[in-house]
Parts: structure tokens; C-alpha cells; sequence
């Protein structure tokens, strides 16, 4: 067993040298855009600290994991290294964590705990996190006490990957230089959506796709918003009864998470929209925030019955990302 953990110590770390000096060269990772692959020996250990860090349920009709997680022991090193998103959990003393490591296994913080993030460490298109303690009984308070900075080191990676497939056939000009011109902020709208200005007037836009229903709304007024959730939640249902033709929120079914976007503070919130005249649903996600004395709301909601729904919450989470205000 010592031999081999060597070798793929090895392995890990000539394959990082070679990766160092000519990333232009090596292949493109693999894998779900959503799925977190998990490389260690002590899953059995930190698996359920794991769990509840990257798959906690996200309000759909039928609640669905955060992310999805792949998990190997040591021994899949070579074999996982090539995938798009991977989480090395070890110590110290693991040959594997030292060949990646080097020196900076034995610099741990005063804690006894660290993590290392490694962009393109194998193949291009890939984000390496590399979690390391002392030693074992470390690992679980570790990893707890890393549970924000994991969520939104993955987070924001998988919506970069989300950006990059959404936009793969490039933006609708024509509809994304509209939106600029009329109405002072930017959004890029993907190829093959639709925008709806009809209630403009009101200060409602939204765009929209098929094949699933997808859409994003944006609301905007003149002056700032107190960023209470649930006095936005009551605006959303006031705006969404009147332009979405009934829509409001399942209150039992929120997730907030303060964030920061465009360099404001904002909330981030998913949730489960339903309409009880039409007897539909499914799940939506707003930022909301107030930028140079502006509040704007951002949702994007997915409509898809008897399929999984998170990966479309994703795809229209990062358009609202491509939201852009003209400096005033």
C-alpha cells in the first residue's frame, strides 16, 4: 500500500510540473458539470461532514443536492485527476498529499488544517481543491470550519463552467445591445431567447427560452430596497401575481445566502415558485441588491415537469451573472 500511495505521489506531482509549464498542451477536463469528484483514504471518516457541506438540498419540487459527488480512495488518483472538479482530502503524512504539496504540507496554520486551490492543476478547465490537516482527528473540524469558502469556491467555478456552456453559441446581440440601449444595464441574452418588453412602463423586463421554459425577469426602481428576505419575498409575489399571471413563493421552501455581487452585498435565494391557478411550479433563484442608490431583482425560474431542474436553476443563475449596470 505504501509503495503504491508513492507512485501516485509521484505520478501527482510530475503530472503538476508538466502541467505548470505547458498547460497550452495538455487536455480539457471531463465530467458533470455539477459533480464534485472526491479523491481520499477516509471517506468513511469525513463523508458525512462532506455531505453536508456540498449536498445540502436545494428547494426544487423535488428537492435535489447542491452538487453531486464522485468518490475514490487514493488509489483512483490517476484515473480521477483528469475530471473537471476534485476535492483531495488527506494529512500531512500521506505520500500523495506531500508529492502535490511539497513543503507547504508541513506550513499548516496555527489551526493544523489548510486548503490549497489549484486552477488547471492536471488538465485545462479544472479546479483542484486540496484539503489537508495534521493529522486525522483534524480532518472533520477542519473541513467544517472551511464550509463557506468550499461552497463558494465550487459554486462560483460550476457557474463559470454553467457561463461558458450557456454561451458556447455565443449572445444574441441584437436583444443584449437592446436591453443596454433602452434601459441602462446590461444582460447577456443567450441564443435562440426571447425578451418581452411589454410591462417595461413598470419597470419588467424578461427574457426567455424552451425546450425547458426558462426566464429571467429583471425589476428595477429609482432608489434603494432594505434587503429584508422576507419584505422580498412579498415583493416578489406582488410583482409575479401581476406579470407572471399568479406566480408566488412557497414560503417552507427558501434558501438564502448572503453574497456579494458586483461588489455589493445581496441576497441570494432559491426557492420553489408555484401557481395555484394553473397547478404548476418549480424552482427559481433572485439576487437582489442595491447599486449607486438603484434595487435591482434578478430572478430566473425553471419550468420543466418530471425532470431534474437544479443544473437549468444553474444555467439561469449564470445569465443573471452576465447583468452588468451602465455607470451612472
Amino acid at each position: 500500500m505504501r509503495k503504491s500511495a508513492r507512485a501516485f505521489a509521484l505520478t501527482a506531482m510530475l503530472i503538476m510540473t508538466l502541467g505548470c509549464f505547458c498547460t497550452s498542451n495538455i487536455p480539457k477536463s471531463f465530467g458533470k458539470l455539477r459533480e464534485v469528484t472526491i479523491i481520499t483514504d477516509y471517506w468513511d471518516q469525513v463523508g458525512n461532514q462532506v455531505e453536508a457541506i456540498l449536498c445540502r438540498p436545494v428547494p426544487t419540487p423535488q428537492p435535489e443536492p447542491e452538487f453531486l459527488l464522485r468518490v475514490g480512495g487514493f488509489n483512483r488518483f490517476s484515473d480521477y485527476s483528469k475530471l473537471r472538479i476534485v476535492f483531495i482530502i488527506g494529512t500531512a503524512q500521506d505520500s500523495i498529499i506531500r508529492g502535490i504539496l511539497g513543503a507547504r504540507a508541513d506550513s499548516l496554520s496555527e489551526t493544523g488544517f489548510n486548503l490549497f486551490r489549484f486552477p488547471n492543476a492536471w488538465v485545462s478547465n479544472q479546479q483542484v481543491l486540496v484539503f489537508v490537516a495534521r493529522d486525522s482527528s483534524q480532518l472533520i473540524s477542519g473541513l467544517a470550519a472551511y464550509t463557506q469558502r468550499l461552497r463558494k469556491t465550487v459554486t462560483e467555478f460550476v457557474l463559470d463552467q454553467m457561463t461558458q456552456a450557456t454561451y458556447l453559441r455565443k449572445r444574441d446581440e441584437e436583444l443584449s445591445m437592446r436591453i443596454a440601449q433602452a434601459y441602462g444595464f446590461g444582460l447577456d441574452v443567450p441564443r435562440n431567447w426571447l425578451l418581452n418588453e411589454k410591462d417595461s412602463a413598470d419597470h419588467f423586463i424578461y427574457i426567455y427560452g424552451h425546450y425547458p421554459d426558462r426566464s429571467v425577469f429583471i425589476f428595477w426602481q429609482d432608489s434603494v430596497y432594505p434587503l429584508i428576505l422576507d419584505s422580498i419575498l412579498n415583493l416578489r409575489d406582488r410583482l409575479t401575481r401581476r406579470f407572471y399571471d399568479g406566480d408566488t413563493v412557497d414560503r417552507a421552501l427558501v434558501l438564502m445566502d448572503s453574497v456579494e455581487f458586483l461588489g455589493v452585498p445581496a441576497l441570494r435565494v432559491r426557492g420553489v415558485w408555484q401557481n395555484q391557478k394553473q397547478v404548476i411550479g418549480g424552482p427559481f433563484i433572485f439576487y437582489a441588491f442595491n447599486y449607486q442608490e438603484r434595487f435591482f431583482l434578478l430572478d430566473g425560474v425553471v419550468f420543466n415537469p418530471g425532470e431534474k431542474k437544479l443544473s437549468n436553476l444553474f444555467q439561469v443563475e449564470a445569465i443573471i451573472r452576465t447583468f452588468l449596470p451602465v455607470a451612472r
